[in-house]
């Protein structure tokens, strides 16, 4: 074959192994009306603000630094594109099929849920290329000006495109969430107020750094930026992953995947203050700093633990099949397996890894207090969720993971407004000085806690102390009364072994 025909052929070929959702997507939404809308409207901007521009500075355009102005013009309307337009595509493309009612088909098909949110990002990236090559000749006549800076444009377009690869992965998995039709266009509605929103956040974030130089000489900007690069991935692969539990049976498993993610984030975190601590040295790392990372970590896995802990107790015969038949790697896997009481398991594991990165970090009393009572409030409140998960089950089928979560988030409340009422109803004296009956407000604690640090407020370190033997105990208490559940979820894969090889050999048998 000639030359021609040979690409033709490989086009041909790479074209029918691409994911069918990628080339279903991308063929709609380049024939749509939305998508010619916009990209007319992208280039027109484009070319009134060359225009005008251009007129505007008339011959100070020569000698003045007209090209960082006309840069952050045109930042601006391609990021109007690909950080509200895109992304709002993707949310509704999700939305859209289950308008049509094709969702099913694709359910059915050989498509796993992973191959339709990769096809549906890809064809979001197809349309952002798109854009970017739009404003592309605009872009390269700012660099004939005065004022352009090749390594500062680099960034922030990089930047630009792969925050909207960001957005775009969360606003397909909140379309995933709503499954109700009557909810649509609330949803609708809120997700349209998120996407302004970060639009106008990244945009404001993106004034501030155009408007001053780049430290790219500077270290601990390339130590800020590959942090946020990493935190930010991590966040990408989460909202992938729960996209994509949405979209799997529910007879299969869906929290593995997201416990392994979860996992990962607080490694990677904690991995890189100790990584800045072996760099710099352990006086480098500030006790704010480890305050902050700490807070972050106990909202990270309040949130995702009481989520873990009130899942269902059942697990398929499908999700049993695929765990490993070797004892050692069954047991190692196991919180990370699906099951409410193997999810508290894997929150105790990380509250307890928490207290002792901090213990061995020798930083102030103040900041090991802190997290102390931190990871106590996120056991114990999560404790509280799996306990009444388990209990509502055994009264009534009907109990589901949502109530658990819902009266563990209002007990939290009731703790935190329940030592203010007395005095709200006049029963006694307001007074701005801690007492050990607000052990159950959080944040009040925490801010008292830290403040210790600084000898400020009218309490001491006695009563510190006494609120964290109280949390304390009731930790143990939560432990105690939870203790049994950890354990038969732990052991019960036991059972799962020998009932997989009964199955193995009944299958065997009838063959």
């Amino acid at each position: 074959m000639s030359a021609g025909d040979k690409f033709f052929h490989l086009a041909d070929y790479l074209t029918d192994r691409l994911n069918p959702i990628l080339v279903k997507e991308t063929r709609q939404a380049l024939k749509s009306r939305q998508f010619i809308i916009t990209f007319m409207l992208l280039l027109t901007v484009a070319w009134l603000i060359s225009v005008f521009g251009t007129v505007w500075y008339g011959p100070a355009i020569e000698y003045g630094s007209a090209g960082r102005a006309f840069f952050v013009a045109y930042y601006y309307v391609i990021g109007f594109a690909s950080l509200f337009v895109v992304p709002f595509g993707s949310f509704r493309s999700m939305l859209n099929e289950r308008d049509h009612n094709t969702y099913e088909l694709l359910s059915i098909s050989t498509l796993s849920p992973r191959q339709i949110v990769n096809g549906k990002l890809l064809s979001s990236m197809v349309q952002v290329f798109i854009y970017y090559s739009a404003i592309a000749p605009f872009i390269a006549f700012t660099s004939l000006l005065q004022g352009f800076d090749l390594a500062m444009v680099t960034l922030f377009l990089l930047a630009g495109l792969l925050w909207s690869f960001f957005v775009s992965m969360v606003a397909l998995m909140l379309s995933t969430l709503s499954s109700n039709r009557q909810w649509q266009a609330i949803n609708t509605i809120g997700m349209i107020g998120l996407l302004l929103w970060q639009m106008s956040a990244a945009f404001g974030m993106s004034a501030v750094g155009l408007s001053e130089s780049i430290p790219f000489d500077s270290e601990e900007f390339w130590w800020v930026l590959v942090s946020l690069l990493v935190g930010a991935g991590s966040f990408f692969l989460l909202a992938q992953q729960i996209a994509i539990s949405r979209l799997t049976f529910e007879s299969d498993n869906r929290s593995s995947g997201i416990r392994i993610i979860c996992t990962l984030q607080f490694w990677l975190l904690w991995g890189g203050v100790w990584a800045y601590a072996y760099r710099y040295g352990m006086a480098a790392v500030h006790e704010d700093v480890i305050a902050a990372c700490a807070t972050m970590s106990s909202i990270h896995w309040l949130i995702a633990g009481l989520i873990f802990s009130t899942e269902p107790d059942h697990v398929s015969r499908r999700v049993r099949r695929n765990v490993s038949r070797l004892g050692a790697i069954r047991f190692l896997v196991a919180p990370w397996l699906p099951g409410g009481r193997r999810g508290l398991l894997v929150l105790l594991i990380h509250v307890l890894m928490l207290a002792i990165f901090v213990r061995l970090g020798s930083w102030d009393l103040w900041v090991q207090n802190m997290v102390l009572a931190a990871a106590l409030y996120v056991f114990i409140y999560v404790a509280i969720g799996s306990a009444i998960g388990r209990l509502g089950q055994m009264v009534t089928p009907e109990f589901r993971p949502a109530h658990a979560r819902v009266l563990t988030i209002l007990i939290g409340a009731l703790g935190m407004i329940a030592p203010y009422l007395p005095a709200a109803f006049g029963f006694t004296r307001w007074s701005n000085a801690y007492s050990l009956g607000e052990f159950a407000n959080p944040g009040r604690t925490l801010i008292i806690i830290s403040e210790t640090a600084y000898g400020s407020g009218s309490h001491n370190n006695a009563t510190v102390h006494g609120v964290l033997l109280i949390l304390t105990a009731i930790a143990g208490v939560a432990l105690l009364i939870n203790l049994k559940a950890m354990f038969q979820g732990f052991s019960e894969m036991a059972s799962w072994k020998s009932a997989t090889a009964a199955e193995s050999s009944s299958v065997y048998a009838e063959d």
